[in-house]
């Protein structure tokens, strides 16, 4: 029989979010082997867990530093701090979260967003873009539907050119997969809240 304790429970309990019942089978079927059992909880729970996660915080995680050099071998260019965030100490230590918050930096870096998200643009601007996008659309001659149509594609260009989650993710070679398209598959992999809470680009000379 796999020998563990109540406050092995609580531990797994603490690093997964699922129930008692759920950490002690996982710990059971996995001999006491605390990681073994972690990864038996996310995958049996996951899916349960994720229809919960916009309720939950992300309190822990890391910040991540990246320095990009565009010539190899000369001094680096462009540097990057990104926050990204977790629930619990247990995923913040993966090596797959450091990679993650690896492939955001450099996202960052290569792309130079401006917020996070799209309720981070700054109220004014957005105003001014629909109304440079409608004067636009009108003075082309179109029928009023057709106005409306063109300054939300407008706009929906506009966050997907400045808002990070709205950003086709660099690495993708297809440019289907958003940035919020990576941080939701890790999201559903891990089973906790994962969230880019800022970030700060640096470039010499700009």
């Amino acid at each position: 029989m796999a020998e563990f304790t109540a406050a092995d429970v609580k531990r797994l309990r603490d690093a997964t979010g699922a129930g008692m019942m759920d950490c002690k089978k996982a710990l059971t079927d996995a001999d006491g082997d605390f990681d073994k059992a972690a990864e038996l909880v996310r995958e049996r729970t996951g899916a349960k867990m994720e229809g919960r996660v916009g309720e939950r915080t992300a309190a822990e995680g890391l910040v991540h530093a990246y320095l990009h050099a565009p010539t190899p071998g000369l001094p680096p260019k462009v540097g990057v701090l990104v926050e990204l965030n977790c629930e619990t100490d247990f995923v913040a230590k993966g090596e797959g979260f450091r990679r993650l918050a690896n492939d955001i930096a450099l996202h960052i870096a290569a792309m130079r967003p401006v917020v996070v998200r799209e309720e981070q643009v700054d109220e004014d601007l957005l105003a001014r873009e629909r109304q440079f996008a409608e004067k636009e659309a009108r003075e082309s001659g179109k029928p009023d539907n057709i106005v409306s149509k063109i300054v939300d594609g407008k706009i929906n260009a506009f966050f997907k050119e400045k808002v990070l989650l709205n950003q086709p993710f660099v690495k993708d070679e297809k440019g289907k997969q958003t940035v919020g398209d990576l941080l939701a598959e890790f999201q559903r992999t891990s089973g906790e809240k994962i969230e880019v809470s800022r970030f700060v680009r640096y470039q010499v000379g700009a």
